[in-house]
């Protein structure tokens, strides 16, 4: 069975880009576009693996981490993809971060093959 990923972006072109080439290495992925519907998607059912964007409406991207954490009873690896380069504004415990604008998707692609 193919493992699911879950994006979490709210810039629709990017989302589209990005499932188009998960889905091109044949798994299955589920999108959200802040993190208040991404927490109603891991409810539903466990990911794999969460791509995860900072800068969101709604929910933002780190308040939606420490939620998912309140909620987990198992570990789910978590890639943060964004364009804040400060990783001080992650919180300590955020350690898996490619910044947008210094990877392509293929790098992306690479590091989830990676975690997977």
């Amino acid at each position: 069975m193919a493992k699911t990923i879950l994006i979490i972006e709210d810039n629709l072109s990017y989302q589209s880009i990005l499932k188009e080439a998960l889905e091109g290495e044949h798994w299955q992925v589920a999108v959200a576009g802040n993190g208040r519907e991404a927490l109603n998607i891991v409810k539903e059912g466990k990911p794999d693996l969460i791509i995860l964007d900072l800068l969101m409406p709604e929910m933002d991207g780190i308040t939606f981490y420490y939620q998912l954490k309140k909620i987990l009873k198992k570990h789910i690896p978590i890639l943060i993809l964004t364009n804040v380069s400060d990783t001080a504004a992650y919180g300590k415990d955020i350690k898996d971060v490619l910044i947008k604008s210094d990877v392509s998707i293929d790098d992306v692609v690479a590091r989830v093959n990676s975690l997977l």
